[in-house]
């Protein structure tokens, strides 16, 4: 499994190179991030998440989250996706 590593902020601004990222990684296998450095995330960055997991699914890749995560969850419970999404948990 790739490892990848999320921190800081994660905006509408860094969408572009967050898409980068999961695309090189899970062109390399299946993927986990880990998003314990990352300190809050908007809805355009949990897109990018979500679209992803679906990416890898499709693909028969795995796009997984390390288990420490808590601006993810609180991201995601923000936007009426608690729990984490199916195919990020």
């Amino acid at each position: 499994m790739t490892p990848l590593t999320l921190s800081g902020t994660l905006r509408l601004q860094d969408a572009p190179g967050l898409i980068e990222r999961l695309a090189a990684a899970l062109a390399a296998g299946d993927v986990e991030i880990d998003a314990s450095g990352v300190l809050a995330v908007d809805a355009a960055a949990v897109q990018v998440l979500v679209s992803a997991a679906r990416t890898a699914g499709a693909t028969g890749r795995r796009l997984v989250l390390a288990q420490d995560h808590p601006a993810l969850t609180d991201a995601f419970a923000g936007l009426a996706l608690d729990p984490v999404p199916e195919g990020l948990a």
